[in-house]
């Protein structure tokens, strides 16, 4: 039984009523028929009434005033902005391709161009799209810049690796508005998901589309040489402000403005499809824009990197680490708080190898064991660039998968079907090793398993016998045994030999390193008949 809220405040409708027939008792003593018939009694109920409303709204918004108690979005997105974190909005999915030419008969050179699109081709749904976002790349098929090999009908062909793409969409250019004039002009742009780094706002000033510049802060800016320089009056700058609704908008300041006009601002932006854009290995398979020659294109590994905006709750727990690392990264924990802003990453950790070497190791948003896009590292590269200490060398490392596998001898009971059963424990046991559920360095506990598989309905009994690191070889009990001069395994009772050949570390748990992270490896759920 679950212990009842306890409400230590007398700010409700019946706190409020019996106050007021308190005070009246005081005030009023002639008043003695307080029955609901009563016209007094209906003038008390109707305060008490609208004073409960009123307090409640008031509570409501002391309590938007401080992130930790804040429920409206735009209300966490308002006061962490105030100490100069910004909640990171979608972020696109990066996957490298391989393309597959046919074998030409001599020298021959295809271009892909800049914004070639490919696409996924899922059974059912829309297919998602990804962009190559490069300069134009031209290929000498017979050169050393591709790789032969055959087709899957032994005919010669000539592979491209590790061509990225990111998964996004542009839009415009744009129409957003007319330019009044005014100071701190803002203009909203129509589609969600925007990807901020992708905006680019012209305006026309008379003589054609000119491009302004944009800026993290309207007054002032991070140079490259790591001094903060104000913003001049005159500057083009403008600013992107999301807001809780994912809604992105277009800000100018109270220097220069864009002059008067009709239809004088524009954008051209990308969006993306955030989560949803980490397809799996192998889904990208149709080029959208005509390459010559070009037979295939697949992604060897799955797509990572694209993650939703970010969430109320994770925001209100590393703004404050984003808030002490002020923009610079010094520390091993501000390279941690400053990478998760950049909102395509899941997990990362840091550890300075040497005075002058930091190796950051990222799990990028996705599913676990996907490695860092090129793409992804050389923007992590490159955000860090202006914020690490001078002299500081920056790696971006994969981090560290540990498999996992798992094998669980079921009892079910006979009233349930047992391929439901055992699909069930599958989903227990998965769940315990969910991706959004583990970290780096955390210990995996046998008993976890135990407790996740015996409240699966339909299990009687279980018994797991295997529990062990994929990179470790197997335990060979008769050689254990051979060790502390005992009989080998066939000559022992039939329940020592259950117990001894358990492939399970006597401790129940498997203890990982720093920058490891569990991962569920080979998994086998087996029926056993009850004994």
């Amino acid at each position: 039984m679950t212990v009842p809220a306890i409400d230590y405040t007398d700010k409700d409708f019946r706190s409020l009523r019996a106050a007021l027939l308190r005070l009246a008792q005081q005030r009023l003593p002639e008043w003695t028929d307080q029955s609901p018939a009563d016209l007094g009694m209906l003038l008390v109920d109707m305060f008490a009434y609208v004073g409960d409303v009123i307090l409640y709204y008031q509570d409501r918004i002391a309590s938007e005033m401080f992130p930790s108690t804040a429920t409206e979005r735009d209300s966490v997105v308002d006061l962490l902005r105030l100490v100069g974190y910004e909640l990171s909005p979608a972020t696109p999915a990066a996957a490298d391709l391989t393309l597959t030419f046919a074998d030409p008969s001599g020298p021959q050179t295809v271009v892909v161009p800049h914004g070639a699109r490919f696409a996924s081709r899922p059974p059912s749904g829309a297919p998602v799209e990804f962009t190559y976002l490069g300069p134009d790349l031209a290929l000498a098929l017979r050169s050393d810049q591709l790789r032969a090999g055959v087709d899957s009908e032994g005919r010669p062909v000539r592979r491209y690796d590790n061509l990225p793409v990111e998964q996004s969409r542009v839009i415009g250019p744009a129409v957003l508005g007319s330019s009044t004039g005014e100071p701190n002009q803002t203009f909203r742009l129509p589609d969600q998901a925007v990807f901020v780094e992708s905006v680019v706002v012209e305006v026309e000033e008379g003589a054609g589309w000119v491009v302004w510049d944009r800026r993290d802060s309207l007054l002032f800016d991070i140079a490259s040489d790591g001094r903060a320089v104000l913003s001049h009056p005159e500057a083009r700058h403008y600013q992107v402000l999301v807001d809780g609704t994912g809604t992105a908008h277009v800000v100018f300041g109270a220097g220069r403005t864009p002059p008067v006009g009709a239809g004088n601002v524009r954008a051209t932006y990308r969006v993306c499809l955030g989560g949803a854009g980490n397809v799996a290995a192998g889904a990208i398979t149709a080029a959208l824009t005509t390459i010559p020659t070009l037979q295939a294109v697949t992604n060897p590994r799955g797509a990572a990197g694209g993650s939703d905006a970010e969430r109320a709750d994770h925001a209100i727990r590393f703004a404050p680490f984003a808030f002490r690392a002020i923009n610079r990264a010094v520390t091993a924990s501000d390279y941690v708080a400053l990478i998760q802003r950049t909102g395509a990453v899941a997990k990362v950790r840091a550890r300075s190898q040497a005075w002058n070497q930091v190796d950051v190791y990222v799990a990028p948003a996705g599913s676990a064991g996907r490695p860092v896009p090129e793409t992804l590292r050389r923007r992590l590269v490159g955000y860090l660039e202006d914020k690490r200490m001078a002299g500081t060398l920056v790696r971006v490392l994969d981090a560290r998968y540990v498999a996992v596998d798992i094998v669980a001898e079921v009892v079910t009971d006979e009233r349930f079907a047992a391929d439901t059963v055992i699909s069930g424990v599958e989903a227990a046991i998965a769940r315990v090793l969910a991706f959004d559920g583990v970290d780096f360095g955390q210990t995996v506990y046998l008993s976890d398993f135990y407790a996740a598989v015996e409240a699966t309905e339909g299990v009687v009994a279980v018994t797991i016998t295997r529990f062990r690191r994929q990179d470790q070889p197997a335990l060979d009990p008769d050689a254990q045994l051979a060790q502390h001069h005992l009989p080998p395994l066939a000559a022992l009772p039939a329940f020592l030999r259950d117990a001894v050949s358990l492939d399970v570390p006597a401790e129940g748990r498997i203890e990982l390193g720093e920058f490891e992270i569990p991962a569920l490896g080979a998994l086998d759920v087996r029926l056993r008949e009850a004994r």
